[in-house]
């Protein structure tokens, strides 16, 4: 079993509230990841930019998209450290403020990325974002200067997080990204490949 939580916006504040309020000072988990902290301190960002947003000011709406994707990348990290110190005993995640699922992917079921989006930022940024993923412990964010094929050089930056900013690319060059998941029991899966022209 492990910790999920509704990613339905409506429901988020509450959930962050909820594990904040459960894991703070609890001793069955003695060291939550920094991820913990940061989504207190986002809270009530994410609850002010959610209030903005009402409106459909298009600005607003795109900060509380933004706090949005943080809080949840936050919010899996913690689900994570829960599930892993939990060893998946259901009384202590519930314990956690998040709720329970029963976990295949410990199992024989293989990890997947149904999809890949890619983000242009500022010069020379591109952010890779997994959508759709089953099964993962970690993930490694990857891009190259080449077309993929068998013999490509991958660069890589491993992560317990669904995105990653890559920085320092050259502008007006293509590159080639992909994210490789990993699973519990170290099965590995491919997203599709997505190529841009960074910015």
């Amino acid at each position: 079993m492990k910790a999920k939580y509704q990613k339905r916006e409506d429901e988020l504040a509450k959930i962050i509230q909820r594990v904040l309020e459960n894991m703070e000072n609890n001793a069955v988990f003695p060291n939550p990841p920094a991820a913990l902290a940061d989504l207190k301190k986002l809270l009530p960002e994410l609850q002010d930019a959610l209030v903005k947003a009402e409106g459909r000011d298009k600005k607003m709406v795109s900060i509380k998209n933004d706090k949005k994707a943080k809080a949840l990348d936050l919010l899996q990290v913690v689900a994570n450290y829960v599930t892993e110190t939990a060893k998946g005993e259901r009384t202590l995640i519930l314990e956690s403020g998040f709720d329970v699922t029963t976990d295949h992917s410990r199992g024989t079921e293989p990890p997947s990325i149904v999809t890949l989006e890619v983000e242009l930022g500022q010069s020379g940024e591109a952010t890779t974002r997994a959508k759709n993923v089953t099964g993962a412990k970690a993930y490694v964010h990857q891009y190259t200067k080449e077309p993929a094929g068998s013999n490509t050089e991958w660069i890589g930056i491993g992560s317990s997080s669904i995105s990653h900013t890559f920085e320092g690319l050259t502008s007006d060059k293509r590159y080639w990204f992909r994210v490789v998941v990993i699973g519990f029991n170290k099965q590995k899966a491919y997203s599709p490949v997505v190529s841009r022209v960074i910015q």
